[in-house]
């Protein structure tokens, strides 16, 4: 560990490590230095081991290092390694934020509205220096790897089936990917960085809607999904019925893969709940 530290900072110490805790595919720890001059500083090491999912290190350096030189709040990144010489894992180094990931109670309206501002920045962004990224235009057919079975999904199915055309054919955008809370941090009202980019696409806008207002739902209920599509859309009309085909995406995929995200019990048994209302109303959307 001293040496990755010694070849960014030069005669630095480590004083403490901290692992941080939120995500399941990356070991994340923050890591304390005093500098040669006496100065004090954090940086986070983001290890893509066994467990890890996403993009590989060197491509989410790069990405960081595009958003972080095009002014989005990005922690700047600081090192990539993929030999195995200095860690046993590819790692990547990246200054260390400041903030906090909680939406304060009774300020819930004030922070989406942020959230939803913040989403369309990234969605406006220029693609042209972006390292390659995978593409996400179209949620069918994996759709039906991640809807559940049994006679009331049914009918849903069988709509879906008749569905044609459903890819994205206007200009793509930079997706998160991941785009909830849990992935902001806040210093007041403003987002001070946007973290774990290792989802990120190019595509349909509409699926990081999704991917936010579902996660929403889960936090405030339906009043929190309604205004942060609101928010997004601003005074622009969405296209209602292919939000609702990600949103089916989106929540059908979470109530699959949820039970291996280590949640409370309780937790997990109230996502589950609004993940299959969330399909249940999507459907209700478009099947009229």
């Amino acid at each position: 560990m001293i040496e990755v530290i010694t070849r960014l900072f030069p005669g630095a110490e480590l004083e403490t490590t901290e692992r941080l805790t939120g995500g399941i595919s990356a070991d994340v720890h923050r890591l304390d230095l005093k500098l040669r001059g006496g100065d004090r500083r954090s940086i986070v090491l983001r290890s893509h081991g066994e467990t890890h999912s996403g993009h590989i290190a060197p491509l989410e350096y790069q990405l960081l290092y595009a958003l972080h030189q095009a002014g989005l709040p990005v922690p700047e990144p600081l090192l990539v390694d993929t030999s195995g010489s200095l860690l046993p894992d590819p790692f990547l180094i990246m200054d260390f934020v400041l903030g906090n990931s909680k939406i304060p109670v009774g300020e819930e309206e004030q922070y989406i509205d942020v959230m939803a501002q913040a989403l369309g920045r990234i969605h406006s962004s220029t693609i042209a220096d972006l390292p390659v990224l995978p593409a996400r235009i179209d949620p069918l057919p994996e759709v039906f790897d991640y809807l559940p079975a049994g006679p009331e999904w049914e009918d849903v199915v069988a709509h879906l089936q008749t569905l044609s055309d459903t890819a994205y054919t206007e200009t793509p955008k930079l997706l998160h990917g991941d785009f909830w809370p849990e992935n902001l941090l806040w210093k007041q009202r403003p987002i001070v960085a946007i973290l774990d980019w290792e989802d990120a696409a190019i595509g349909d806008p509409l699926s990081d809607v999704a991917i936010a207002a579902v996660e929403l739902r889960y936090l405030f209920g339906t009043r929190g999904m309604e205004q942060f599509t609101r928010a997004y859309a601003g005074k622009d009309q969405l296209d209602l019925e292919r939000l609702a085909l990600w949103q089916i995406y989106v929540a059908a995929a979470a109530q699959k893969f949820m039970g291996t995200w280590g949640l409370p019990p309780q937790r997990e048994s109230h996502m589950r709940r609004e993940a299959l209302a969330s399909i249940r109303d999507a459907a209700d959307i478009l099947m009229g």
